[in-house]
């Protein structure tokens, strides 16, 4: 069993999403245990490598009042303790995601999509996925579709069930592709789906998407936009998520200098939204 080692974080509700934000790393991060601490919440933070915990801990006790020290987690399945505090989301007016052991009360014309929870991969329950997925289904197509950074898959499967008929998700860290082809097999529909492993590099500089679905924070999502850009057909739509409201100007404005219009915005708590357009 791997080990882990783990900090607490304790912070007012506002400042929850920028935490989660700065500490879910690419590199060691496991996953998160959120607990209520009286008025606040108490995120217990886990990652397999020390060094990553050490230095993470370090700039957060640099930002925030109430972090305790990384300390080795005893050899327990952190994984399926976290499984156990799951719950069904709705995170568009009648789309449900939850474990397929974990069905949701639905009412006639809604849909589930059935995602195997892992702690480092999405599961639907953070305003950034909900807004994406609000995005995708305002917007139906039955043309293709590229969702980056796409985790355990949500969205390609939103996209399908919003008529998208060729999709692809691209993912860069290796550990999601058992995951994501569980996922796959749970949520079969109409829709062709494939799931890749790497960078935008990995696609080919041939391929080409009626829509790109973006779903990251900025640093890692800003760096990514002139590939984008080549990346869209002609008359071609970008939804980007994953964008804190003190950010939007600045994703605008650099959205702009690449070419595209903001048609659309949605703004959930402390994060923010928008479709673009691009003439080509």
């Amino acid at each position: 069993m791997a080990q882990y080692y783990s900090f607490d974080v304790c912070v007012e509700p506002n400042d929850l999403d920028e935490l989660l934000a700065e500490c879910i790393t690419e590199d060691g991060f496991v996953g998160y245990n959120e607990t209520s601490d009286g008025e606040k919440i108490k995120i217990k933070f886990f990652y397999d490598n020390i060094d990553v915990a050490n230095d993470i801990q370090s700039t957060m006790t640099e930002k925030y009042s109430a972090v305790s020290q990384v300390c080795e987690e005893e050899n327990r399945d952190w994984n399926e303790e976290w499984r156990k505090t799951m719950q069904p989301v709705k995170i568009t007016d009648n789309i449900w995601v939850s474990p397929k052991w974990l069905e949701p009360q639905m009412a006639s014309g809604e849909h589930w999509i059935k995602i195997e929870p892992q702690m480092a991969f999405g599961t639907g329950h953070h305003e950034t996925t909900r807004i994406a997925a609000k995005l995708i289904s305002g917007h139906s197509s039955e043309k293709s579709l590229l969702d980056i950074g796409t985790g355990s898959g949500v969205l390609a499967f939103v996209a399908q069930l919003a008529g998208y008929k060729s999709i692809m998700g691209l993912e860069i860290d290796e550990t999601c592709r058992d995951n994501l082809q569980e996922n796959l097999a749970d949520n079969k529909g109409r829709a062709d789906i494939r799931f890749v492993i790497g960078s935008t590099e990995k696609i080919g500089d041939s391929a080409r998407f009626d829509t790109v679905v973006m779903n990251m924070i900025r640093s890692e999502s800003m760096p990514l936009l002139r590939a984008v850009c080549r990346m869209l057909s002609q008359d071609g739509i970008l939804l980007w998520s994953g964008i804190l409201v003190e950010e939007r100007d600045i994703v605008v404005a650099e959205a702009h200098n690449c070419g595209f219009t903001l048609t659309d915005e949605i703004v959930e708590n402390e994060w923010w939204g928008g479709k673009f357009t691009i003439k080509k």
